[in-house]
């Protein structure tokens, strides 16, 4: 066997080692995912746990059955706020309010990646929610609450509330 042959299969070999390692090898690629990564995968932060989203639904439940519109918008977060004025928030929380009448209940049911703003990674919260009987729209509904995740905190960049009718 001449030296080119060798070193083929020597190059063959080494190949093989290294795609076995990687392969099996996987526990260092999980440990050192980013948060964009990890979010790619539908894995919620530790910070978003279950009774943050719950928080967050009674939240929403308690100030839109009362009508506070005021409790409503200082759902938000600052970047929300500075994008959406709050006079305009008030007329579309009464829009809301007049079709929707009340939200009775609800459940969270899944995550879903959003995108990834600067630092920021952006989620939106699914729940489904049971509606007043008066509701326009149906007693069954899906509130979708959109939060950016940046270090350790969160904030609430929207909030959005369907009927399936």
């Amino acid at each position: 066997m001449n030296n080119s042959n060798k070193i083929i299969i020597s190059l063959l070999v080494a190949n093989l080692a290294a795609t076995v390692w990687f392969g099996t090898n996987t526990t260092a690629v999980v440990s050192s995912q980013k948060p964009y990564e990890k979010a790619s995968q539908h894995q919620l932060p530790d910070l978003i746990n279950s009774s943050v989203k719950s928080e967050i639904l009674n939240t929403f439940i308690k100030h839109f059955n009362s009508k506070n519109y005021d409790a409503l918008y200082d759902m938000f977060g600052p970047v929300a706020k500075a994008q959406i004025p709050r006079k305009d928030m008030d007329v579309e929380f009464g829009k809301l309010t007049k079709y929707f009448h009340s939200v009775e209940s609800g459940s969270f049911s899944f995550a879903e990646f959003s995108g990834q703003q600067g630092s920021s990674t952006v989620y939106v919260l699914n729940y489904t929610v049971n509606l007043s009987e008066k509701s326009d729209f149906g007693e069954i509904g899906t509130l979708k609450i959109t939060i950016a995740i940046d270090g350790n905190e969160y904030q609430i960049y929207g909030i959005r509330l369907n009927g399936e009718t």
